[in-house]
């Protein structure tokens, strides 16, 4: 039952390819077919699992609503009671951008080792059941990971954690539980971590990942995935995060996500460096706003490029994919150039800078910041106030703490991005083109405490 980071490479094109087409257009709602939205948004991360990075959830902590909670998913499509590791030879890295320069002002870093630990009794009972050839040997032991979790800022780097335990995937032993109280830490400060394995919170409509994804009808139901991930989540104090310490005078951040892999010795240094080769702010954008030859090179970009880089900008204000949409779903969509997907994506709300009039996430809403970038990053005003009633439409309902103000767990982001891409809410748009009173379906619910993702699915459901 060893894994090494080789191992965990498998082909993953057949399989993207069976979970998604099987998934989403073959089976029906009691089958809980799998969507997704950047489960696979580019050629080089749908074959390198371990550094594809599903979703970023970025909000308001509900029950400390001094602090932050963001979660990173990475390593899509996890089949229970199959281990999966984090990828040794790469960082994972969470950025904050408090100024709307596009640069990261705190970044938080995991760096993963492995560790082999023997086989539990229940594993090795379960393998004498099924028979010798599947039986354990010295060199057969199951793979934990612990890891390091790094601060940068200002220059300055402080290592958090150092051997934190990463929650691996339940396979069908007692205490679970337990185990994901071990991948909790208490950070310095005041903050929390939690490192590791937890069911997929995702769910959408099928007809709206189908339209927003592939300009192509399918079923109009609800579904959640029925697998897991493994997941970076952090709930961190807004003072920490805020431009100068201060949220009250400058509530906006911008977060994103990476993934860099170790590269060889660089010419002429005989040293080996890191390379970006995953990235992550809003859900959908790379698979929808960017061009598919482009989505790789995408990956490899930082933010405070996007602006001048070329690839971007041009793609957001003119998106192809908003007339394959709209043809198939008998609308129109708005003309180029796209200011209202600008301001969604690139630069955050602000009533003076587009078509959209609401001073809501724009880093122009920080007193202190100076010239703000176009940059895409998931953008949070870290003073909007806790909805006491969340819609999963977030801002497409006036609920004005929902994506794309940050993203919370419950946020319908697929059909939020579909109709925006329609022209919502600086338009008409199409707002009748996915049915509202469908019911979210969480496979497993969130919990009301972080990390608040639900324990790992295991083959029982």
């Amino acid at each position: 039952m060893r894994l090494t980071n080789a191992g965990n490479r498998w082909t993953w094109t057949a399989a993207a390819s069976i979970a998604i087409l099987a998934a989403t257009v073959l089976l029906g709602p009691a089958m809980r077919p799998s969507t997704a939205t950047s489960h696979w948004d580019a050629p080089a991360t749908t074959v390198n699992k371990q550094i594809d990075a599903t979703d970023l959830y970025a909000f308001t902590s509900p029950e400390r609503q001094d602090t932050v909670t963001i979660v990173a998913n990475y390593i899509p499509f996890q089949a229970p009671h199959k281990p999966y590791q984090f990828d040794t030879d790469a960082r994972y890295e969470v950025h904050i951008d408090n100024t709307g320069t596009g640069r990261a002002a705190v970044t938080y870093r995991w760096t993963f080792a492995n560790k082999a630990l023997p086989a539990p009794s229940f594993v090795r009972a379960r393998e004498r059941q099924a028979g010798p050839e599947h039986q354990a040997g010295p060199l057969d032991s199951l793979v934990e990971q612990s890891y390091t979790l790094t601060r940068l800022r200002d220059g300055k780097s402080e290592i958090l954690v150092r051997d934190g335990y990463a929650a691996p995937t339940d396979l069908g032993g007692p205490g679970y539980a337990a185990t994901r109280r071990k991948a909790m830490r208490d950070l310095p400060g005041g903050g929390k971590v939690f490192t590791g394995t937890a069911a997929d919170p995702f769910y959408s409509d099928n007809r709206a990942v189908n339209l927003l994804r592939f300009g192509l009808p399918f079923f109009p139901v609800k579904t959640g995935v029925p697998m897991n991930v493994s997941a970076l989540a952090l709930q961190l104090p807004k003072s920490e995060l805020a431009l100068g310490g201060d949220p009250a005078r400058n509530p906006v951040i911008g977060v994103w996500t990476t993934a860099s892999r170790r590269s060889s010795a660089l010419l002429g240094s005989g040293a080996a460096g890191y390379t970006q080769v995953s990235r992550l702010g809003n859900p959908n954008f790379n698979e929808v706003i960017i061009p598919l030859k482009r989505r790789d090179h995408f990956n490899t970009l930082r933010p405070d490029g996007d602006e001048s880089g070329g690839l971007v900008v041009p793609s957001t204000l003119d998106p192809d994919q908003a007339e394959v949409v709209a043809k198939q779903a008998n609308v129109t969509a708005p003309p180029a150039p796209r200011k209202d997907l600008e301001q969604i994506y690139l630069t955050g709300l602000a009533r003076t800078d587009g078509p959209i009039k609401q001073d809501l996430n724009s880093h122009r809403l920080n007193s202190d910041a100076p010239r703000t970038a176009k940059a895409e990053e998931l953008r949070l005003n870290l003073s909007t106030p806790v909805a006491a009633a969340p819609d999963k439409y977030g801002i497409l309902k006036g609920d004005a703490q929902g994506y794309p103000n940050g993203r919370r767990l419950i946020d319908d982001v697929v059909t939020i991005n579909l109709r925006m891409l329609l022209g919502e809410p600086a338009g008409r748009g199409a707002p009748g083109l996915i049915a509202e009173d469908n019911p979210a379906f969480l496979l497993k619910p969130i919990t009301d405490s972080f990390p608040y993702l639900a324990l790992p699915v295991t083959a029982a459901g």
